[in-house]
């Protein structure tokens, strides 16, 4: 393989900030609100215009590199030509080394309702291994971007996870899963844990901003429980380069084909994990 960084960091902002227009353009707008898995999980005609567009852009640049949006998936698993969103998601990458993972927009719901707190999300990957990520939220002008071992910048400013070193002291924040009443039942209870040991507790509604925001020093730690790899690559990408941490929520080595995640400044993972687990196990 022969890397060049600005070429990655490059193509990766270019898909970012022409999904986030075209989301800019749209929003105010949603219409076609349909559900997918549950009542919770929702897609509009915008999200899948912009996946469209955008995979459709990246295969003309790339026509060697397979694109695996978070939209076709849902279609191919609720359509029954895949047996899961893991059948699918191979479907889609064609047993191809480069992938590119796109997530037109993510807080959907906040799209539907006019909270301007959205993002494109886009990555690039080589056999298995997340390179280069960019999240873009239209509404705010905010363009985070991470390459792997050169960094993570917001606007072009780099990066850095916040100082804080307990869980007393920090700002953290989570999601609810749309496709398991259980899941969220035991995410309330998580929830209402931690908000007892942190300063505070956030769900804003997009976890690729989420992570982001971890690793700008915003938030301190996010974890949610079940999430696709479109909404994790780019964003955790940004935590690591931005010197955080990462795992799964039972504390094991962090994968995006993984559905759960807490990512924090790493100075809290310890005790934000070992409280996750204790919360868990009692729920």
């Amino acid at each position: 393989m022969d890397l060049d960084v600005e070429a990655l960091r490059d193509a990766v902002i270019d898909v970012a900030l022409r999904g986030g227009e075209m989301l800019r353009q749209r929003f105010g707008s949603a219409s076609r609100v349909r559900t997918k898995s549950s009542r919770y999980d929702l897609v509009t005609e915008a999200d899948e215009a912009i996946e469209a567009e955008l995979t459709a852009y990246v295969r003309r640049q790339f026509p060697d590199h397979a694109v695996v949006g978070e939209e076709d998936v849902s279609r191919r698993v609720l359509s029954g030509q895949a047996a899961s969103r893991q059948g699918a998601v191979a479907q889609a990458a064609e047993g191809r080394e480069w992938e590119w993972l796109i997530d037109p927009i993510d807080g959907t719901t906040n799209f539907i309702h006019g909270l301007p707190i959205v993002a494109t999300s886009v990555a690039v990957m080589y056999r298995d291994e997340v390179l280069a990520g960019a999240v873009f939220n239209p509404m705010q002008d905010e363009l985070f971007v991470a390459v792997r071992r050169h960094g993570a910048t917001l606007n072009g400013r780099p990066l850095r996870v916040s100082t804080e070193e307990v869980l007393a002291e920090s700002l953290l924040a989570t999601g609810f899963q749309y496709d398991a009443v259980e899941g969220r039942r035991l995410n309330v209870e998580l929830f209402r844990v931690v908000l007892n040991e942190a300063r505070n507790v956030r769900a804003i509604g997009s976890a690729a901003l989420s992570l982001c925001y971890v690793g700008a020093g915003r938030l301190s730690g996010f974890w949610e429980l079940r999430l696709g790899p479109w909404d994790l690559a780019a964003g955790a990408l940004v935590v690591r380069e931005a010197g955080g941490r990462l795992s799964r929520l039972d504390g094991g080595p962090f994968d995006i084909w993984q559905p759960s995640v807490v990512a924090t400044n790493g100075r809290i993972h310890d005790q934000l994990v070992a409280l996750l687990r204790q919360a868990s196990a009692g729920a």
